[in-house]
C-alpha cells in the first residue's frame, strides 16, 4: 500500500495515476481534494498534516487493514520571503507542512513495517535543501532537515527491512514551479543543462526503483537535469 501526502500538490497529482499502477493509494490531501478523474485503485482521505491527533486517527484507522507500506511525502508548502521579512509563524508553517508532519506520520507506521520486516520511506527534498536559493529560508530549512532525517531513519530502521530514501527534484514541469514568472522560468531553464524542466514520469520511474530496491538506502536521488 502507498500512503501519498501532498496528494492534491502539482507533484502529487502529477504521479498519482501512475502510482496507482504500482499498488493501492491512499491520496492524502489537506483542504480541497483536487477535481482530477476517478482511479480504481485510490481512496482519498483528508487529513490535516499539522495536527498530530488527526495524523494518529488516520493511522490508527488504516494501520490494521493495510500491508507492504511505502510512504511518500509530497505534501510541501513554501512561504517566500527574505529573511528580515519572514514572520516566525510563516516559518513555523512551512516546517510543520514540510519536516514535522513527515516525522510524525513515519513514527505512526513504523511498527507495522517493523512487524513485516519491510518498508518503504520516501521523502521528497528540493534543490533549494541541496544549495539554497534568496527568499526560501524556511523552505530551504525544511528541505535540508528532510535529507538529514532521512539518513538517521536509513541507519535506525534498515536492520528490518525498512529503506528510507529521498527523492530530490529540480525543475519539474508541475508544482512549485508554477508559481514561477515567465522570467523566472527562463532563467531556470538557463540553469539546466539538459534545456528543459522534467517530465514527472521520471520521479514515478524513481518510486518504482526505490520501492522495488532492498539495498538503495540513505541516499538522496537527484532529479534535475544536471543541475
Amino acid at each position: 500500500m502507498i500512503i501519498l501526502t501532498g496528494a492534491s500538490g502539482g507533484i502529487g497529482t502529477a504521479i498519482l495515476s501512475d502510482l496507482s499502477r504500482l499498488d493501492n493509494v491512499i491520496a492524502v490531501y489537506n483542504k480541497k481534494r483536487p477535481n482530477i478523474e476517478e482511479l480504481k485503485n485510490v481512496e482519498w482521505v483528508q487529513v490535516d498534516l499539522s495536527d498530530e491527533a488527526k495524523i494518529k486517527d488516520f493511522a490508527n484507522d488504516v494501520k490494521s487493514s493495510i500491508s507492504k507500506i511505502t510512504l511518500i511525502y509530497t505534501a510541501a508548502i513554501t512561504r517566500d520571503k527574505l529573511t528580515w521579512q519572514l514572520d516566525v509563524n510563516d516559518w513555523q508553517e512551512v516546517l510543520d507542512t514540510n519536516l514535522k508532519s513527515n516525522f510524525l506520520l513515519t513514527k505512526e507506521f513504523l511498527f507495522p513495517m517493523i512487524k513485516e520486516s519491510w518498508g518503504r520511506i520516501i521523502h521528497f527534498s528540493s534543490i533549494a535543501g541541496n544549495r539554497g536559493a534568496i527568499g526560501t529560508l524556511a523552505y530551504s530549512a525544511s528541505k535540508s532537515g528532510i535529507l538529514g532525517m532521512s539518513k538517521v531513519l536509513a541507519k535506525e530502521y534498515g536492520k528490518f527491512g525498512i529503506t528510507s530514501n529521498v527523492i530530490t527534484p529540480g525543475y519539474i514541469d508541475t508544482g512549485l514551479i508554477e508559481l514561477l514568472t515567465e522570467e523566472g522560468k527562463e532563467e531556470a531553464l538557463k540553469t539546466i543543462p539538459l534545456g528543459k524542466f522534467g517530465d514527472p514520469s521520471n520521479i514515478v520511474n524513481a518510486i518504482e526503483f526505490i520501492i522495488k530496491s532492498d539495498y538503495v538506502n540513505g541516499i538522496s536521488i537527484d532529479i534535475d537535469g544536471g543541475i
